[in-house]
């Protein structure tokens, strides 16, 4: 991957904008354009014939948007995908569905690069996140600890995980929240999920793991899928993960 030349589509509803990217990205090394797209519903029509790997995806545009799009492709082997809009506003949303990058018009062209270059490096990381899935598929099944050490004043503190409702990232740490309150663990989330069983805990954002056992409700609020655990807290849910937190809670939508 590191090498090889990288197939985009440029995925825009304006002529003059599509030309322009296609006129730029010519002066960067191993890009194909195999195609362009002038709304979403076209773009899939395009992936569904031909392989991509990465889709530079304008947002507002006619009969399925940017985010709809983007949104469609995290169940499937995605492309990486880099937002090139007028639109400062939607920075945020673009990473909630896995974006590798976010450019703003008119696009720099060392900006570009850059972007690029993250584009391969981020479809390097999926496909590492795929190999290990694979791996941990084939080998037995564990049930993993049944708890966690916290640091609690100038001592340590052992946790039962039954008794953590989630965990959430904070920076150089991570928080282990009870009903009653939160505590910091050494590590990062990435590492203490590959640590945690499967069955118990689940990732519903970038920055969180729920316990599976701990949420009572699961709702749709102003768009916004969210979690209710059983002290009351409320977890919202990264696009990224709906469709499978809808599956695993098996709770409905309210």
């Amino acid at each position: 991957m590191m090498n090889e030349s990288l197939r985009a589509l440029i995925v825009d509803d304006e002529p003059p904008a599509r030309k322009a990217l296609i006129r730029l990205l010519r002066d960067v090394p191993c890009v194909d354009v195999i195609g362009t797209a002038s709304h979403g519903v076209e773009a899939l029509e395009v992936l569904a014939h031909e392989p991509v790997d990465l889709v530079f995806l304008d947002i507002e545009m006619p009969m399925l948007a940017g985010m709809q799009l983007a949104a469609r492709l995290q169940p499937m082997a995605p492309p990486a995908v880099v937002f090139v809009t007028a639109w400062p506003q939607y920075a945020v949303d673009a990473f909630d569905v896995d974006a590798a990058d976010y450019l703003l018009k008119p696009v720099d062209p060392a900006r570009l690069a850059t972007a690029v270059e993250r584009a391969r490096q981020h479809l390097v990381r999926l496909e590492l996140e795929t190999s290990v899935k694979i791996l941990r598929a084939r080998q037995p099944v564990s049930e993993g600890p049944d708890h966690v050490w916290v640091e609690h004043g100038h001592s340590r503190l052992r946790l039962a995980l039954e008794d953590i409702e989630w965990f959430a990232a904070d920076g150089d740490y991570v928080q282990a929240h009870t009903a009653e309150r939160g505590y910091l663990m050494r590590g990062s989330l990435g590492g203490l999920e590959t640590t945690l069983p499967e069955a118990s805990f689940l990732r519903v954002h970038r920055s969180t793991l729920v316990n599976v056992d701990a949420v009572t409700r699961v709702a749709t609020v102003n768009g916004q899928l969210q979690l209710t655990t059983r002290s009351g807290a409320t977890l919202k849910v990264g696009r990224r993960a709906r469709g499978h937190v809808r599956r695993r809670l098996e709770g409905g939508l309210e």
